[in-house]
C-alpha cells in the first residue's frame, strides 16, 4: 500500500487509539463465540484473552500507522500449525465486516483495512478450501 504524505493516516481517520480499542472489544467476543472460530480460543484464561486483546490493539494501531509498538509475534509464525482454512477466513471477515459497520466506519477507511488484512492471509490461511468438522 503506498502511502500519501498529505493524507492522515489510516489510524487517525478511524479516530486513533479509543476507536481502534472499540473495534477489538467489539470484534474480539465475535470471534469467540463463533461456533467455527471459537475454538481458537478455547480453553485461553480471562488474562489471557486480555492479553491477545491488547497484542492485537497494538498491531492494529502500528499497522494503521499510529505511535504504538507491536511486540507480538509475527503473522505467520502466529497462525502457524492451526490450519486455518479459507471458509474460516471468510467467516472472521464477515465479522470484521461487521464490526465496523456497527462502529460507522466509512467505506474508504473499512476497503483499507480489507486490503491490510488481505495482505496478511498468505501468513495465516494455511489449508485453503479444507473445511474443518
Amino acid at each position: 500500500m503506498v502511502l500519501d504524505p498529505d493524507k492522515p493516516s489510516l489510524y487517525h481517520r478511524l479516530g486513533g487509539h479509543d476507536a481502534i480499542a472499540a473495534f477489538v472489544e467489539d470484534l474480539v467476543p465475535r470471534l469467540t463465540r463463533d461456533p467455527r472460530l471459537g475454538v481458537y480460543w478455547k480453553g485461553k484464561s480471562n488474562d489471557s484473552m486480555r492479553k491477545d486483546k491488547q497484542l492485537l490493539l497494538e498491531f492494529l494501531c502500528m499497522a494503521f500507522g499510529g505511535p504504538s509498538s507491536y511486540l507480538g509475534r509475527d503473522m505467520k509464525t502466529s497462525h502457524e500449525g492451526l490450519g486455518i482454512t479459507d471458509e474460516e477466513w471468510d467467516i472472521f471477515a464477515r465479522h470484521t465486516a461487521d464490526s465496523l459497520a456497527k462502529l460507522n466506519v466509512r467505506e474508504a477507511e473499512a476497503a483499507e483495512i480489507f486490503a491490510a488484512a488481505e495482505s496478511l492471509k498468505a501468513d495465516i490461511v494455511e489449508v485453503p478450501g479444507l473445511s474443518r468438522t
